[in-house]
């Protein structure tokens, strides 16, 4: 293999393209030993990088082929050295795509801070810069001046309270919880299996069978107070599949048998509503006016009919009745809250 290598460094630049780009960090640190004059060998640079020696072969390739690097291998020396002077490196650019990826995941992370995710993510993040050369190093606040993502007021669970749910999740194990509930603003103690642990819109949830209601129920990990694993086991019912669970609902809130639901949108409000998937189950009837009648099969919850209310004048129920009349009545009172005060 060293023979055939030699040889092809003295016939010139190969006439193959590489389709890959090895990565920067392990090339410089191999073009470094060899301005050095220190001993580079496909094994030490296998070794320094724990990839495989065919792997540090096609980086050495890459260099003598595609960087014009004048390297060969010396037999004497038993390493691969300069021929000749070595002149500038090519340049080296990050494309827009790669250099979004990094803002972009730099700013996700913000949504794991406060987890256990956070230290493994940071990390990770930080090896993905470690693999550019600091020549093309870049850091994602300096786009901040002209490109920004604003996830929006998202709640920081509790670190060992996302710990614990997590560890019983994984373990099997059932878990005490101390949870304030929203809707009734009392706290009281749950026993729970928890089956599935996401995030919605920034803020994290855990999907958990609840002994005292015998079904399963979601939990924000933000209102849960203390949590106690137990030593008690569980198996998660094989009827469960999360996909289809999470689709009971248009966002987060569920209960109840789901309908059909038709909204109307005034033209203005309509352009907004086409740019958007709003369930799996939506469907859109445009109208001759440029207004639009979004349907969707969700159940009727007090979170849709907020959403409904957000856009004011610009949005009618058309069915179902109970969901019409919940919007109405809302409306009634706000008006006579407007009107009292004059």
């Amino acid at each position: 293999m060293r023979a055939r290598r030699v040889a092809a460094s003295r016939m010139g630049p190969a006439v193959r393209s590489l389709s890959t780009r090895p990565p920067l960090r392990r090339l410089f640190w191999a073009v470094g030993r060899l301005r050095t004059g220190r001993p580079l060998r496909a094994t030490d640079l296998a070794a320094q990088f724990e990839v495989s020696v065919r792997t540090a072969y096609r980086d050495l390739d890459f260099l003598r082929d595609e960087w014009r690097v004048p390297l060969e291998y010396d037999h004497h020396e038993g390493t691969y050295v300069l021929t000749e002077p070595m002149g500038t490196l090519p340049l080296v650019s990050i494309s827009q795509g790669e250099l979004l990826a990094l803002y972009f995941a730099e700013k996700v992370l913000r949504q794991y801070r406060g987890t256990p995710f956070e230290p493994d993510l940071l990390s990770a993040f930080r090896k993905m810069q470690e693999l550019l050369p600091d020549e093309v190093r870049v850091s994602p606040a300096s786009l901040d001046e002209y490109l920004s993502l604003d996830l929006g007021p998202i709640h920081a669970p509790d670190a060992q309270v996302f710990k614990e749910v997590l560890g019983a999740q994984r373990a099997r194990r059932v878990a005490l919880i101390r949870y304030k509930s929203l809707s009734s603003n009392r706290t009281t103690n749950r026993r729970i299996h928890p089956y599935h642990v996401f995030n919605l819109r920034g803020n994290w949830y855990v999907a958990a069978r609840d002994e005292r209601h015998k079904e399963v129920r979601d939990f924000a990990l933000h209102r849960i107070r203390r949590v106690t694993p137990t030593t008690e086991t569980y198996e998660i019912a094989r009827d469960f599949d999360f996909a289809r669970y999470a689709a009971q609902a248009f966002s987060i809130e569920k209960g109840g048998k789901a309908v059909e639901v038709a909204i109307r949108f005034a033209p203005r409000q309509a352009r907004w509503i086409r740019e958007r998937k709003w369930h799996r189950t939506a469907r859109m009837q445009e109208e001759i006016d440029g207004s639009l009648v979004l349907r969707l099969k969700v159940p009727i919850t007090s979170e849709l009919q907020r959403w409904v209310l957000q856009f004011g004048a610009e949005a009618e129920v058309v069915s179902p009745a109970a969901l019409r009349r919940g919007v109405a009545d809302q409306l009634q009172r706000a008006l006579a809250g407007y009107r009292a005060k004059g």
